[in-house]
């Protein structure tokens, strides 16, 4: 019985930190293509778009922070048993790459981007230009690999 209810806990958890993830990656890309519309044609409004890109960078850590910690003991809870499946063994790689992606691309285009952004260097410009496809291709690819690893948990091949 406690074993059952801790396991539907860390499921939620476990959900829960997905869809913070998910959803906070969805309105960074969101956040990110009105950015670029707003200083496209020099709306000062793109310095808050700019900062709220750099806020929800805490709320996606929260959720893979709950993601871990909760897949963690939903393995343990199940006695390290779906580590020999091939459908997790997958989703875990996948799941690799997110953090991966992030470190080598994203944070490194976004600093790029800000910084070129808040100095008034006659080359601001086209950094910034240069800039907006990588993090473009880089939300690309964050999403594809959220789409995998949802439809690895649902299909649960072997």
């Amino acid at each position: 019985m406690y074993t059952q209810m801790l396991r539907q806990l860390l499921l939620i958890m476990h959900l829960s930190g997905l869809i913070l993830m998910v959803g906070t990656t969805v309105a960074s890309f969101v956040t990110f293509r009105a950015f670029i519309n707003r200083f496209n044609i020099k709306s000062e409004s793109s310095t808050g778009l700019l900062q709220l890109l750099s806020n929800l960078a805490p709320v996606k850590g929260i959720g893979g922070i709950l993601l871990i910690l909760s897949g963690i003991g939903l393995t343990f809870i199940t006695g390290w048993v779906f580590l020999q499946m091939l459908w997790l063994q997958l989703k875990l790689s996948l799941i690799l790459l997110l953090p991966l992606n992030e470190i080598l691309i994203g944070n490194k285009q976004l600093k790029k981007l800000k910084t070129a952004f808040f100095e008034n260097n006659p080359d601001s410009a086209t950094v910034i230009k240069m800039t907006v496809p990588k993090i473009a291709i880089f939300y690309t690819i964050q999403l594809l690999l959220f789409l995998g690893i949802i439809a690895l948990a649902v299909l649960k091949f072997n």
